[in-house]
């Protein structure tokens, strides 16, 4: 059997270079496997550094050998993208995973319906980046029930002999509106859901030891930690150290464009990212970029502009089930731009993109109107304006189903919605990294030094493999 085969080659993995903390993690996963409930999970959690990944490519590697199929999953394109690096096997974003379309619902504009693991083979199932995985937003989803959390699990279950392990960092930022990731509350896990959940927090940082990142994301977590039983909105004596550390430095007022200059030219564009605290702020930074340091300010779009996808588009899919959909944060970059349209109050361009995550290009259309708006995204009301504009010009269609699938699919409703993509808020980087990160602190005076404010400043300096520069920190939280 593959998972007595499992377990023996867990009792017998040489523990040498292991931490304590991997150690225990190792013994606490065999008593998991061991477990004859299905209804049971393992929870790995632990600082930034403290080697989640080091022991996530032992586990899956040690598994498929031992004849388990190995499912790795990641809550986005990016993370998904980091997780397969990193641990040298596949892996793909829960969504694409777990969700299924037919092709009469992707011609009506249906929604996705949750699937059912295929095969008898026993799969050992590794969800990364926890920490985002939302329960009911009670927002309109196309997706499952519309908890993700819920629907994760019975897919899950919907195989014969699976094991499912979640993977985090509690001091992450958790999804928008919730104060903790379901999927990383034990107590959530085990009254909500009646599941038994062996745990693991590793704290010990093995990763850059005396680097500047780490050493203050450390302090972060401590601090978090120290402050766990008290009031949420509690005031917490955040202070970041950059003297005498590497890999961290204050950047002074007025030398940003400058420094961010010199960070593209050493570790490339694409390997630099500037994280801010609101998306009015990211395009306020986007535009100086385009302007100062890139020099494309002459056009709203050009070719080699990085952008990324500010809403899930179905319209360019291409497999039946359409899980090759365009997420939601994936990053794109144009690589040619064609015909601009200027049509229903709106601009467009036909534009050919390339999808770093996925290794691909596609022909799409643009709506660069987008580019220059605050919000998140555009509004349901804008969208449902949009839509009507676009049915007038199917009016002559009499039958109503036939209209409906005429106007799904004509390109300016499916034009893919844009952002710049060279600063962006934590929520949009979070699960992503960067050899080189800008954090964006101009707005920490104006708000209580609470534990989400620690937490968005982790969440920020952890995305950085390399270096983080801090920008517009007020006085006395940066030495």
């Amino acid at each position: 059997m593959p998972y007595t085969a499992f377990l023996s080659a867990l009792s017998s993995l040489p523990l040498d270079g292991y931490t304590s903390d991997q150690r225990e993690a190792l013994g606490t996963l065999y008593e998991y496997i061991e477990e004859s409930s299905p209804y049971a999970l393992f929870l790995l959690t632990g600082y930034a550094g403290t080697g989640k990944t080091f022991l996530l490519r032992t586990i899956a590697d040690l598994a498929q050998r031992a004849g388990l199929r190995v499912e790795l999953m990641a809550s986005t394109g990016r993370a998904a993208k980091v997780l397969s690096a990193s641990t040298g096997r596949p892996a793909s974003t829960i969504h694409r995973t777990i969700y299924r379309a037919s092709t009469q619902m992707q011609e009506e504009g249906g929604s996705f319906q949750l699937g059912r693991v295929s095969g008898a083979t026993p799969t050992l199932f590794i969800v990364d980046e926890a920490s985002m995985i939302s329960g009911d937003t009670g927002e309109m989803t196309p997706f499952g029930s519309g908890n993700l959390l819920d629907d994760l699990l019975s897919y899950v279950w919907s195989a014969d002999e699976a094991k499912l392990i979640f993977v985090g960092d509690t001091a992450q930022l958790p999804p928008v509106g919730t104060p903790l990731s379901d999927a990383l509350n034990a107590e959530v896990l085990t009254s909500r859901y009646g599941l038994h959940v062996y745990g693991m927090e590793l704290r010990e940082v093995v990763r850059q030891k005396r680097g500047g990142i780490l050493h203050n994301a450390t302090q972060l977590r401590e601090l978090l930690d120290e402050y766990a039983d008290e009031d949420p909105e509690e005031i917490l004596p955040i202070h970041l150290e950059t003297e005498g550390w590497r890999g961290i430095f204050p950047v002074e007022g007025g030398t940003f464009i400058e420094t961010l200059d010199e960070a593209y030219r050493k570790y490339g564009e694409e390997e630099c990212l500037v994280i801010c605290p609101s998306n009015k702020l990211a395009l306020e930074c986007n535009h100086a970029i385009r302007s100062s340091v890139l020099f494309y300010e002459e056009e709203p779009v050009v070719r080699g502009e990085r952008l990324i996808v500010a809403r899930n588009n179905y319209h360019y899919t291409k497999r039946p089930d359409r899980s090759d959909f365009i997420a939601n944060g994936e990053i794109i970059e144009v690589q040619r731009i064609g015909r601009h349209y200027y049509e229903y109050g709106l601009h467009f361009a036909d534009a050919t993109i390339y999808l770093p995550d996925r290794d691909d290009s596609l022909e799409v259309r643009l709506l660069l109107t987008s580019l220059e708006d605050p919000t998140p995204q555009r509004t349901q009301a804008e969208r449902q304006r949009l839509f009507e504009l676009i049915a007038a010009d199917y009016a002559d269609i009499p039958s109503v189903t036939d209209r409906r699938k005429a106007i799904r699919r004509d390109p300016f409703w499916g034009a893919l919605e844009v952002k710049y993509g060279y600063a962006v808020t934590a929520h949009k980087a979070q699960g992503g990294q960067w050899a080189c990160v800008f954090v964006d602190l101009s707005f920490v005076g104006y708000l209580p030094e609470d534990r989400n404010l620690v937490r968005w400043i982790y969440t920020a300096i952890t995305r950085a493999t390399k270096r983080v520069y801090l920008l517009e920190y007020p006085a006395g939280l940066v030495d």
